[in-house]
C-alpha cells in the first residue's frame, strides 16, 4: 500500500514493504500531524453497531474554554496602543465591547480579540488588542464613496 499526503508545499509518501499490507491508522494520524502541523487526538468509539477509532482536532472549540469565558460586561485586560495619540498602556474595558475610548485622547479605538478565539486571553492575560482606528458605519460609507469616485475618475481618464 502507498499513500501520499500533501499540505502547503509539504509532501510525505508512506508505503509498506509488502504492497498487500495496510498502513496502521495511528501511523496515518502521525503522518498527517507531520504534514499539516495540526495535533490530533485519537479516541476510541465503541458502540454496539461498530467499533472504530475517530480523530478529533485539538484546535476545535473546547467546552472548558467556554466555562472560563468572562461574562459580558465583566472587566478584562486590554493591550492599548492608540493610533491617534500613541498612548501605549495596559488598561481594562468591559468584555463584549467592540471599541473603547483612549484614556489619554478620548478617540475611539477598535477592540480586536487578542487570540484567534473569542474569550480566550493571550499568554500575557489580555483579552483584547486595541491598536486600530474605530470606523463606524458612516466612516466606512464615506471611504467607500470616495473610493467609488476615484475609480470613476480613473475610468474616465483611461477612456
Amino acid at each position: 500500500m502507498e499513500i501520499k499526503l500533501e499540505s502547503d508545499g509539504v509532501c510525505l509518501t508512506l508505503s509498506t514493504v509488502d504492497k498487500e499490507k495496510n498502513i496502521e491508522f495511528k501511523t496515518l494520524v502521525k503522518a498527517y500531524e507531520i504534514v499539516t502541523g495540526d495535533e490530533l487526538e485519537i479516541t476510541e468509539n465503541n458502540t454496539e453497531k461498530n467499533s472504530h477509532s475517530t480523530v478529533a482536532n485539538s484546535f476545535d472549540d473546547n467546552r472548558d474554554d467556554y466555562d472560563r469565558m468572562p461574562e459580558y460586561h465583566q472587566p478584562v485586560k486590554v493591550d492599548l496602543m492608540c493610533p491617534w495619540c500613541g498612548n501605549n498602556e495596559e488598561t481594562t474595558t468591559l468584555y463584549g465591547n467592540r471599541f473603547m475610548k483612549c484614556p489619554k485622547c478620548g478617540n475611539k479605538v477598535f477592540l480586536a480579540f487578542a487570540t484567534s478565539r473569542r474569550g480566550v486571553p493571550d499568554h500575557r492575560g489580555f483579552y483584547y488588542k486595541a491598536n486600530e482606528v474605530w470606523r463606524d458605519y458612516e466612516d466606512r460609507k464615506v471611504d467607500d464613496d470616495l473610493i467609488d469616485q476615484m475609480k470613476s475618475k480613473l475610468e474616465e481618464h483611461n477612456a
